[in-house]
């Protein structure tokens, strides 16, 4: 059966309705952005309207409306920052510590656990928060270079988390800081797309977290490959070498 739960009229995310001035306004301008170009394009009394306030209520919170995209950038990207990382680093503790790895196969299936709980956690959170993520969407590639500057440094933080996360979780051989976090940005710039086809087409939802997950473990076990072929193409060239002064 279709799920249409996160196409409820009004429904903008779990960020608890009816709580305040601020939480309202937030939401309400989240709703009407979705249906626009941008944070931008609204205006003060559409929103405060919306929210059910007095348009100088605006001025009670915010400064401005890039003001308040900030307020939801942080809000919401902190809950999806804190969500992943406890995830992730819950293989840790429940092993008494990082992992340790034994072989290629103990990697890819460690690694897999983490992947398909991380990708689940994602697309869930987008679900839930469908507007608020088109809005972000939208803004990242939008007129205003304050959400866009806000967007691309949550999207960098959500790559450090994942391959500091990463390296203490599965203390991945051959992977040096530097490789894992050159992957974890083309991961979470790739998760963007998934997120938008997951929400775009729920009779394939099943299919695109499968896609995502293979997605990301390609990336890794790719990575993994092209270090062991660097590695045994080193091994050999030292020994045609030794060979070579040893005729």
């Amino acid at each position: 059966m279709k799920d249409d739960s996160d196409k409820i009229p009004g429904k903008v995310s779990g960020m608890g309705r009816g709580v305040g001035g601020r939480q309202k306004l937030i939401e309400a301008a989240l709703h009407l952005a979705s249906s626009t170009h941008s944070l931008a394009s609204l205006g003060l009394r559409e929103v405060t309207r919306y929210a059910g306030l007095a348009p100088n209520a605006f001025y009670r919170h915010f400064r401005n409306f890039d003001e308040l995209g900030l307020a939801a950038v942080e809000l919401l990207g902190g809950e999806l920052r804190r969500g992943l990382r406890e995830r992730r680093l819950r293989r840790r503790e429940g092993r008494g510590g990082p992992a340790q790895i034994t072989g290629r196969d103990e990697v890819m299936r460690l690694g897999r656990e983490i992947v398909s709980q991380s990708v689940a956690l994602v697309l869930e959170f987008v679900r839930e928060h469908r507007v608020a993520y088109i809005v972000g969407i939208r803004e990242l590639h939008g007129s205003s270079p304050v959400m866009r500057q806000a967007l691309q440094r949550l999207m960098e933080e959500f790559a450090v988390d994942m391959a500091e996360d990463m390296q203490t979780v599965l203390r991945l051989p051959g992977l040096d800081a530097a490789t894992l976090l050159e992957i974890s940005r083309q991961v979470i710039r790739q998760m963007s797309f998934f997120s938008m086809d997951y929400l775009e087409h729920p009779e394939q939802r099943e299919a695109i977290r499968e896609q995502a997950e293979r997605f990301i473990m390609r990336m890794f076990a790719g990575e993994l490959a092209m270090q062991a072929s660097a590695q045994m193409a080193g091994t050999a060239s030292k020994g045609r070498r030794g060979a070579g002064a040893g005729g």
